[in-house]
């Protein structure tokens, strides 16, 4: 499997740590202290944190804050590419950081097959936020999203949930056409049209290809499809 280097710089206004791991991609993996070795939650224990600067070589990834007591994610986001990061795209509602608190790193390569790419995205509902995801999405085909620690589809794993907030994160280069939200028997509920990344031209967001908002009440077998483009 390919590897990439990721380093997240979190901290509030007074202070800050850098967190880095070499990210096996298709796994989460768990970021140290630069300096001392340590996991956010022996590094800054009580410390609150209001942002966090993550990123990767090839910019296609999610991080997240685990209680390793409980295996509870407490925040999710997105990797941003090396060099490619600010601090108003990376601050997040205050987190006070408690000792067995872990920061994780997936990460995925940029799809080796002509015309595919690999698809991110987050999803918030009233129960809080998901990571899904969709691989060797080819061109111009609508592709559903699943979740990326169950593998099922939204509906499956969120039915009974309102889906607020799609974040769409295509690999390095690619273009979001759009995506889509599905009844079980192939209706349409909702598409929106999405664009670029930077620093690819054109790009509004080093984080998202795609920020949609919503308020939508999920059924059983509904989907979330994405269409992309290769660069």
């Amino acid at each position: 499997m390919s590897t990439v280097a990721t380093s997240a710089v979190i901290g509030n206004p007074r202070m800050s740590r850098v967190f880095t791991v070499t990210a096996t991609d298709g796994q989460y993996n768990n970021a140290i202290d630069s300096v001392t070795s340590t996991a956010i939650g022996l590094s800054m224990p009580n410390q609150t944190i209001n942002y966090i600067q993550a990123t990767s070589a090839n910019s296609n990834g999610v991080w997240r804050i685990l209680s390793s007591t409980t295996n509870k994610v407490i925040r999710q986001g997105f990797v941003a590419k090396t060099g490619y990061t600010c601090p108003a795209s990376s601050a997040i509602v205050p987190l006070a950081i408690m000792p067995d608190y872990l920061f994780q790193v997936y990460t995925l390569a940029v799809d080796a097959t002509a015309n595919q790419s690999n698809v991110l995205a987050l999803i918030d509902t009233n129960r809080g936020r998901e990571a899904f995801v969709a691989t060797d999405v080819v061109d111009a085909t609508l592709t559903p999203l699943v979740s990326l620690i169950s593998n099922l589809g939204l509906g499956d794993l969120l039915f009974g949930a309102t889906m607020s907030k799609v974040q769409v994160q295509v690999e390095t280069g690619g273009f979001l056409t759009n995506m889509t939200v599905v009844l079980g028997d192939g209706g349409t509920v909702m598409t929106q049209t999405g664009s670029v990344r930077l620093p690819t031209a054109g790009g509004k967001s080093a984080l998202t290809k795609g920020l949609f908002n919503m308020n939508i009440p999920l059924a059983k077998g509904m989907a979330l499809n994405v269409t992309t483009v290769t660069a």
